[in-house]
């Protein structure tokens, strides 16, 4: 695209042609304009330009049918196409190895080679640095090395196996600690916990004899159950054919949880067979303990009312 510098608007294009044909007149464009020779002069290097790429070609033909391809931006027909398409005549078809052969044009240029640095001069050779040698190295560093002592062990028989020697207990350890010999702390809170329990118990053992000192037939030693059982206002002891038909139905309970314990499935995946499950767990704790405390308590006392 070309640039148009208008600057006197008297153009008259009547009889342009004889003007054209008769050479140009003296008119207002013979005189020096610094705007015109500028716009001018800008002309003519952008026609020389396009000329200049017009004339380049983009595919070039060779005697071998190759075609090469250049980096030319213009050329005939490059928009328009040929205004009759030429046809090949039908004994001229493409054949193997006759198409069209494409090759780029190579215009690239090696850069020069960076100059190689100049050998190092002579005796200079301690200056270089070389490898490390992990050989040695790994040598120096195994002869420092501190040789770690095998466990003392023990063989029980000739052919037997060996054990560790410290841990057998045939050697005496820990005898330098501060609480070697002594009474664990764990022993002594057993201790103290037991004298608790037994203070508690006299106690109340004293508030019992304090309450039945005024009953009929009761003593000190009647707590001890070698008088018999004393005598509670309001209670009876229960007798033993009472006690014997209450332990029956508590066997014959355990017996009957028992077996529908033991007939449930080996596979629990529902929520109903875990509830049935925990349900028969606590009844069969219950009536164990139920079982356990009466066949170990040999007085029991029952509500008259």
């Amino acid at each position: 695209m070309s640039l148009v510098y208008i600057t006197h608007h008297d153009e008259n294009i009547l009889d342009c042609e004889q003007e054209f044909a008769s050479g140009p007149k003296a008119s207002i464009y013979n005189y020096k304009n610094p705007t015109v020779e500028k716009a001018a002069k800008y002309a003519r290097k952008l026609r020389e330009r396009l000329n200049d790429e017009d004339q380049k070609l983009s595919v070039i033909l060779q005697s071998d049918g190759t075609r090469i391809l250049t980096e030319a931006k213009k050329s005939l027909h490059r928009t328009m196409g040929y205004a009759h398409t030429p046809i090949n005549p039908p004994n001229a078809f493409l054949r193997k190895n006759q198409g069209v052969k494409w090759r780029r044009e190579n215009t690239h240029k090696c850069p020069k080679p960076i100059p190689m640095p100049p050998l190092p001069p002579a005796g200079s050779a301690g200056k270089v640095k070389i490898a490390p040698n992990f050989i040695k190295r790994n040598k120096e560093a195994a002869g420092k090395v501190t040789i770690s002592p095998q466990p003392p062990r023990y063989i029980d028989t000739p052919v037997g196996t060996r054990h560790n020697l410290l841990s057998s207990g045939l050697v005496p350890q820990h005898i330098s600690r501060k609480d070697f010999g002594k009474v664990p702390i764990y022993l002594k809170r057993t201790k103290k916990m037991l004298a608790e329990a037994n203070a508690v118990c006299a106690k109340e053992q004293a508030r019992l004899l304090e309450l039945c000192r005024g009953i009929k037939g009761f003593t000190r030693t009647s707590l001890t159950m070698v008088d018999g059982p004393p005598e509670m206002p309001g209670m009876r002891v229960m007798d033993k054919p009472e006690r014997n038909e209450i332990l029956e139905g508590l066997r014959s309970s355990l017996t009957e949880m028992t077996k529908q314990y033991q007939s449930m499935s080996l596979l629990i995946d529902s929520q109903a067979k875990r509830l049935r499950k925990s349900k028969l767990e606590t009844d069969l704790r219950q009536v164990e303990q139920d079982i356990l405390l009466i066949e170990t308590t040999p007085i029991i006392y029952v509500s008259e009312y």
